[in-house]
């Protein structure tokens, strides 16, 4: 039962339902970044106006553009979904217009185009920016609400969408260089939704790391994976550059290695995390303190791994150190090994 529940008859907002209910379009999370970013998807869904998502890539911008439709007035209509690259093609305003039948050579039925499609739902288009100038000039007009006619046609059409586009690029650098035109940036930036690149919402990776093997289980009809304890905390410890695409690849080939019942550890993975800055130089030593010091360092760390049955990142656990902290400590023992 969610807190505050809305009163009979008005549908319950998207910031206080359950991670799997359909209009969270995947979107799950309890944290207050996550919660902040669905209040602003919940508000802005109800404007008729056109949303720019921007984001990293990976970070979720199609599941924002399905919440977004979703929870709109025009969630009954179509979700229509084009990249911006498409529109390299130098036939592309076929795709974005149709064309009639007999238009041009080898046009032996009609095809609808884009606009067509998406009458009475919404238009997606992601990464706005890897359509050439060009291109951007035919979405320029197509995004105006004025007639359109798809090649060969004799009679004009009107299509009315709701319209969202996305980006991981800086679009007002893109026109100040002339890379993006200026009049098409006016027209998709009615309103703008951040997304979040996941380093900045730590907290719900947990659980959509548990989303993700549920999902995975199920298409592949086995019992879920887990986590292991230290495999969770090798999670925590990324930066996640490709945000939660790299986190589905990353779980995906883990489950596929691990045994039936083989929780997933950390060697399971195959990112390799950032090496933190390093620590400050220690105060001055004399050289007999500081062997006396590395040794009890030494023995503490050998007694740790034997503990652990040779699992670093559980003798890491119980040093009170990190995984990568463990493993500087065990190099710079090697190569006190091999000094003269």
């Amino acid at each position: 039962m969610s807190p505050n529940p809305s009163p009979p008859g008005r549908p319950e907002p998207l910031d206080r339902l359950k991670d799997a209910h359909p209009v969270r379009a995947g979107l799950v999370g309890e944290s207050a970044v996550t919660r902040r970013l669905l209040r602003r998807i919940r508000r802005l869904a109800r404007a008729d106006l056109p949303v720019l998502v921007r984001g990293e890539i990976g970070a979720g911008k199609v599941n924002v553009a399905r919440a977004l439709h979703l929870n709109s007035a025009h969630s009954g209509g179509p979700l229509v979904i084009e990249v911006g690259a498409a529109f390299r093609d130098p036939l592309a305003a076929r795709l974005l217009f149709g064309h009639q039948r007999g238009a041009f050579t080898g046009a032996i039925t009609s095809v609808p185009g884009l606009l067509d499609e998406a009458n009475g739902g919404t238009f997606f288009l992601d990464e706005i920016a890897d359509a050439p100038l060009e291109a951007q000039a035919w979405l320029c007009r197509a995004f105006s609400g004025l007639e359109y006619r798809p090649l060969g046609a004799v009679r004009a059409r009107r299509s009315r969408f709701r319209l969202v586009t996305s980006t991981s690029h800086d679009l007002r650098a893109l026109v100040s260089t002339g890379r993006f035109r200026r009049d098409l940036y006016f027209r998709i930036r009615g309103a703008v939704v951040d997304v979040p690149p996941l380093r900045q919402r730590t907290g719900d990776l947990p659980e959509i790391a548990a989303r993700i093997l549920e999902e995975d289980a199920r298409r592949r009809q086995v019992p879920p994976r887990r986590l292991s304890e230290a495999g969770r905390r090798a999670l925590l410890e990324y930066a996640w550059p490709g945000n939660v695409r790299e986190l589905t690849h990353e779980l995906l080939q883990a489950a596929a290695l691990c045994d039936d019942d083989e929780p997933i550890g950390p060697d399971r993975f195959q990112f390799v995390a950032e090496p933190p800055p390093d620590d400050p130089p220690p105060p001055a030593r004399s050289a007999p303190l500081r062997r006396a010091l590395g040794e009890v360092e030494r023995r503490a760390i050998d007694e740790a791994l034997r503990l652990a049955g040779g699992n670093k990142a559980e003798a890491a656990r119980r040093l009170g150190m990190t995984r990568r902290t463990l493993y500087r400590r065990l190099a710079a023992m090697g190569e006190a090994e091999r000094a003269p």
